[in-house]
């Protein structure tokens, strides 16, 4: 994008700075707008769990394989049906998915099976996927190792009764052998006592132990967790550990 500049030949005076403020604060606008257009279609993260549309639980009903397809960061004009908007990677009759924010005829979905540690997310043809009320989320059904790529969390009864107790680390840089051999690996932890509300739970770690959510400070680490289907879904606010260390994730329980 071209920015106006101000001419060398203008007059200097009292309207010098003022027309360079505004001259300022109409490109810094402009370059806003550009950041935020594409964002408007973007699906590439794991869900959110503290802000957003609330999460619902899927499955894929088309008869055929149902590809993933881009978004506009990925492709200018996606997500629409043409060739170009889709991806290789596909899903086929019956996969579970979580289900997030709608565009038109797409829905956001997020998927992980159970090999591997990578969740995929991508939007769907809204058509090929049915939602579905999630299954009743027992205390029990919280307990367990959890894991995705460079996360860990376990999950165990808390002394109170109704209570569990959330431990876990989480790394940055461990799949990166260069980066293990200089010792670059940035570390994280989390530890709570929490008691979920169903399939929700959430807490802040404070200097005295767990906070709600509500209350913890500005740096304090905050964590969100939510059981829907096979999975254990998790965000935190980037402040549980190092540079870029996250919790964030769709997590497998350990079998």
């Amino acid at each position: 994008m071209t920015h106006p500049h101000p001419s060398p030949r203008s007059r200097r005076g009292s309207r010098g700075p003022i027309l360079l403020a505004i001259l300022a604060a109409a490109a810094g606008a402009a370059q806003a707008q550009d950041r935020e257009a594409p964002a408007k279609n973007e699906c590439r993260r794991t869900p959110a769990l503290s802000e957003g549309p609330a999460l619902g639980f899927g499955r894929v009903v088309a008869a055929d394989r149902t590809a993933f397809v881009k978004d506009g960061l990925a492709q200018t004009g996606c997500p629409d049906a043409g060739a170009e908007c889709r991806e290789r990677a596909y899903l086929v009759t019956g996969d579970p998915v979580i289900l997030g924010a709608r565009r038109g005829s797409y829905v956001c979905a997020s998927y992980r099976g159970a090999k591997g540690d990578l969740a995929r997310t991508g939007w769907l043809p809204a058509e090929a996927v049915a939602a579905e009320a999630p299954a009743p989320v027992a205390p029990d059904d919280w307990l367990g190792t959890w894991t995705q790529a460079e996360g860990r969390i376990r999950v165990k009864p808390g002394d109170k009764p109704g209570t569990l107790s959330i431990t876990g680390d989480a790394t940055w840089g461990a799949g990166d052998p260069e980066r293990v051999k200089r010792g670059g690996i940035h570390l994280g932890e989390i530890s709570g006592t929490v008691a979920p509300e169903g399939d929700g739970a959430s807490f802040a770690v404070g200097e005295n132990g767990t906070l709600p959510v509500a209350k913890g400070g500005e740096y304090d680490c905050k964590v969100w967790l939510r059981r829907l289907g096979p999975w254990l879904v998790v965000e935190d606010n980037l402040a549980c550990g190092g540079m870029n260390v996250t919790f964030r994730g769709v997590y497998r329980r350990e079998s």
